[in-house]
C-alpha cells in the first residue's frame, strides 16, 4: 500500500503533464471553437466596459427602423404596409440627395398594389427612386435565399433596380440560434458565389473584398454610435421642408429596417450587454404621438446585426480566435499551474483557488476581446473543473489511499492531530519495521488485584472502574503526543518518538506520566480509590506492524520496552510511584525533580541499573519539596560513600513517611553494624 502511494505520488507530474496536454488539446482544437464564441457572449460585457467607449463619435453606419411608433404614426397606422411605398420613396429621395456612401433597403415588399386590378401606377415614385439610386450604385435591395425558398421583391422593384442590386440577408446562427459570425458570400444555384448583403454594402463603402469566409462579428461597437431614426419622424420631416435634417446621412451607410417587436429579430452575441437596443433618436419635426416603450428583450432587429456585420468589414475589426499553437500552449501552461496547486492543497482551498483562477481567466479574457482576440475562456475554466475534479480524484483513489489506512489505524491510539500529522506526511511511518529512538512508558492500576477480589461479583461495576482507570491514562497520552500502543489488562502501554517523532520523547514522557497520575487522583471518591505504577525508559527499539501473517499492530520492542515494563512493578517494592532508569533521567533537563531510588539488576538482564524515581515538574512544586528531594539525593551520596551513619541520621526524618527513607535508614544502620563488601556499588541489597 505505501509502495503504491509513493509510485503514485512519483507520477504526480506525468499524470499532470497528460492531463494537461489532453485538456490543451481539447480548448484548442477547432471542435471547441463553438464553445469560445459561446465564452465571447459571457465575456463581452466585461470587454465593452474595458473598451470605455462612453464618448465614442457617430460611426460610418446609420439606421432608418419601422418601429412600433411609427405603426402607431398617421398616416402609416392607417394603411397597411404593402400602401406605405410613396413614403419610402420619398424618405429615399431625400436620403439620396444628401449623398449618402450607399444604402441598403432591408424590407422586402413582395407584393403591390399598383397592379391592373388595384392602383395602377401606385408603385411609381418608388420605382423611380430605387431605379435612381440602383443606377448610381448606391442602393442594394435584401432577399432572402433558404434551401427551398427564395423570398425577393416583386419582379417590378428587381426590373427597375437590377439583379446586381440584390443581396441576400440571410444570416446564419450558431447551434443554439445566436448570431455570432457573418458570411461574406453566398453559393448560387449555378455553382457561383455572391457578395452577402452586409459584405456588398462595406465594399461599396470602400471596404476591401473580404474574401469568401465567416467572420466574427464586432459587438464591442457601442450601439449608440449607430445613430438610428425612425422612418414616421422622417416623413413628416421631409413634408415640414426639412431637408437638414437628411444631412446626417451624408457619406454614411444606411440602412433601412424594421425595428418591431415581433418581427426579424435574432439572439446576437451582445445579448447580455446592457445597451443592446438600436437608441432611435427623435428629431423636434417628427411625430408627436408618445413614443411606444418597447419592452426589454434580449433579442436584437436583423437589420442592427447587418449594421454590426457592416461597420465590422468597414473598420476591419473583427475579433480573432487564438491561433491553435498558441492557444495550446496558453491552455497547457493554465492548466499545469492551476495541476501543480491542485496537488498541493486541500479540496475546499483547491475550490477557492479555482473559483479565483476562473475569475482571473474570465477578466483576462475580457481584457483580450478588447483587444480584438477570442480567448477560449469556456474551455479554460471547464478544463480547469475537469483538472480540479481528476486531481482530487486521483489523490483520492490513489495516493490518499494510504492517509486513509493510517487514519483508521492510528485513529484509536494518537492523538487527532498527530493523526493528521503522519497522513500528511506518510513518509515518517514505515510500516515494515524501523529503528528508532524512543520513549516507553508502562502505566497499571496499584492494589488491581484486590478490587477484583472486592467486585468479584460486580463484574460491571469491575468494569466501569477499570474503564475509567485506562480512559484516564489514555486520555493523557494522548494529550502529550504520545501513541497508546495496547491495554494490556490494568495495564496501558504508551510510546513516544514512534510512529511519529515529535521531539524531546522524554520530556513529553515525563509530562504524560505525571498527567495521568493527577487524572488518577482526581479519579478518587468515597468509593472508588485508584493508585498507579508506572515504568519510564528511553533507547533505540524496532517500530513497525508487528504479529502474524493474518493479525498484527504497530508497536515497537527492544531493550527500552523491557526495561519499563520491569521498572513499574519495582515502585511496589519502594513505595515510589513513577519509576525511571539512567538513559531517561539523564535525558530530562532541570524542567523535572528526581531523586535516585537504588541501584538494581532487573529481571531478565545481568547488569545493574541506576533506578530514580520522578516527583514532579519543579515549576509546579513548593520550595520544601525542592529542597527534600535535593536532601535526599545528598543522603544517597553518603550511603553509596558507605558513610552510613550520617546517612542514616539525614533519612531518619523522613523514614516514618516515606517507604524508600524507611529502607535506606534500615540499609544504613545495617551496614554501619556490618559493612558490605569492597566491591558494592552502592545498592540498598548488596549482592550475594
Amino acid at each position: 500500500m505505501a509502495f503504491d502511494a509513493k509510485f503514485a505520488r512519483a507520477l504526480r507530474l506525468p499524470v499532470l503533464a497528460a492531463l494537461s496536454a489532453g485538456l490543451a488539446v481539447v480548448a484548442s482544437a477547432p471542435f471547441s471553437d463553438y464553445a469560445a464564441r459561446l465564452g465571447m457572449d459571457l465575456v463581452l460585457p466585461l470587454a465593452t466596459a474595458i473598451s470605455g467607449e462612453d464618448d465614442a463619435q457617430d460611426g460610418d453606419v446609420a439606421l432608418i427602423l419601422i418601429d412600433e411608433t411609427t405603426h402607431n404614426a398617421p398616416p402609416f397606422s392607417e394603411i397597411p404596409d404593402v400602401a406605405w411605398t410613396p413614403y419610402f420613396a420619398g424618405i429615399l429621395e431625400s436620403v439620396d440627395a444628401a449623398e449618402p456612401t450607399v444604402m441598403g433597403f432591408d424590407i422586402i415588399f413582395q407584393k403591390t398594389l399598383g397592379t391592373r386590378d388595384l392602383i395602377r401606377g401606385f408603385d411609381a415614385p418608388f420605382l423611380r427612386a430605387i431605379r435612381q439610386s440602383g443606377r448610381a450604385g448606391r442602393l442594394v435591395m435584401a432577399e432572402l435565399r433558404l434551401s427551398d425558398l427564395d423570398i425577393r421583391p416583386y419582379q417590378a422593384q428587381i426590373n427597375v433596380v437590377g439583379e446586381q442590386n440584390l443581396r441576400s440577408v440571410q444570416i446564419i446562427p450558431d447551434t443554439d440560434s445566436v448570431i455570432r459570425r457573418h458570411p461574406t458570400r453566398f453559393a448560387l444555384e449555378d455553382g457561383t458565389t455572391t457578395t452577402s448583403f452586409a459584405a456588398e454594402l462595406a465594399m461599396r463603402a470602400g471596404a476591401a473584398d473580404p474574401g469568401d469566409k465567416q467572420f466574427l462579428i464586432n459587438y464591442l461597437t457601442p450601439v449608440k454610435t449607430i445613430p438610428a431614426y425612425r422612418v414616421a419622424d422622417l416623413h413628416h420631416c421631409r413634408e415640414a421642408g426639412r431637408s437638414d435634417v437628411f444631412e446626417a446621412f451624408r457619406g454614411k451607410v444606411v440602412l433601412i429596417g424594421t425595428a418591431l417587436d415581433i418581427e426579424d429579430r435574432s439572439l446576437a452575441a451582445n445579448r447580455f450587454v446592457r445597451d443592446r437596443q438600436p437608441q432611435i433618436r427623435d428629431l423636434d419635426c417628427g411625430v408627436q404621438a408618445p413614443s411606444t416603450t418597447a419592452p426589454a428583450r434580449a433579442t436584437v432587429p436583423g437589420v442592427l446585426i447587418q449594421a454590426f456585420a457592416v461597420d465590422t468589414l468597414l473598420d476591419d475589426d473583427a475579433p480573432e480566435m487564438i491561433a491553435r499553437r498558441t492557444g495550446f500552449g496558453i491552455s497547457a501552461a493554465i492548466f499545469l499551474a492551476l495541476g501543480l496547486v491542485f496537488f498541493r492543497l486541500q479540496p475546499v482551498i483547491g475550490a477557492g483557488v479555482y473559483v479565483g483562477a476562473a475569475a482571473l481567466i474570465w477578466a483576462a479574457a475580457g481584457f483580450a476581446l478588447a483587444a480584438g482576440i477570442v480567448a477560449p475562456v469556456l474551455s479554460w475554466v471547464g478544463g480547469g473543473a475537469v483538472l480540479f475534479a481528476a486531481v482530487y480524484s486521483y489523490r483520492t483513489f490513489l495516493e490518499d489511499q494510504e492517509k486513509r489506512w493510517i487514519r483508521h489505524a492510528f485513529q484509536h491510539y494518537l492523538s487527532p492531530a498527530l493523526v493528521d500529522q503522519l497522513a500528511d506526511e506518510p513518509d515518517k511511518l514505515r510500516l515494515g519495521g524501523e529503528r528508532r529512538n524512543a520513549a516507553v512508558l508502562f502505566v497499571d492500576m496499584a492494589g488491581f488485584s484486590t478490587l477484583t477480589d472486592e467486585l468479584v461479583d460486580e463484574p460491571q461495576t469491575l468494569a466501569a472502574q477499570l474503564n475509567d482507570f485506562l480512559s484516564a491514562i489514555a486520555d493523557a497520552i494522548d494529550a502529550h503526543d504520545g501513541y497508546v500502543d495496547k491495554f494490556i489488562g490494568d495495564c496501558v502501554m504508551g510510546v513516544w518518538g514512534a510512529p511519529i517523532d515529535t521531539g524531546h520523547s522524554e520530556a513529553s514522557a515525563a509530562r504524560a506520566t505525571l498527567a495521568c497520575r493527577r487524572s488518577v487522583e482526581n479519579l478518587n471518591t468515597s468509593s472508588q480509590r485508584f493508585g498507579l505504577r508506572a515504568g519510564l525508559s528511553t533507547g533505540d527499539v524496532i517500530a513497525g506492524n508487528l504479529g502474524s501473517r493474518n493479525r498484527f499492530n504497530y508497536t515497537v520492542v527492544g531493550d527500552a520496552v523491557n526495561i519499563a515494563a520491569r521498572l513499574e512493578p519495582l515502585s511496589k517494592e519502594y513505595g515510589t510511584t513513577i519509576l525511571a532508569d539512567e538513559p531517561f533521567a539523564k535525558a530530562l533537563d532541570d524542567e523535572f525533580v528526581l531523586r535516585p531510588v537504588d541501584i538494581v539488576i532487573l529481571r531478565g538482564r545481568s547488569g545493574f541499573s541506576h533506578v530514580f524515581e520522578l516527583i514532579g515538574v519543579r515549576a509546579e512544586m513548593s520550595a520544601r519539596a525542592i529542597a527534600d528531594a535535593q536532601a535526599f539525593a545528598s543522603a544517597v551520596d553518603l550511603f553509596r560513600t558507605r558513610r552510613f551513619e550520617e546517612a542514616a541520621a539525614a533519612f531518619a526524618k523522613w523514614k516514618n513517611a516515606d517507604k524508600l527513607s524507611a529502607l535506606y535508614f534500615e540499609a544504613a544502620q545495617s551496614f554501619a553494624a556490618t559493612p558490605p563488601a569492597k566491591d558494592w556499588n552502592g545498592s540498598l541489597k548488596p549482592a550475594p
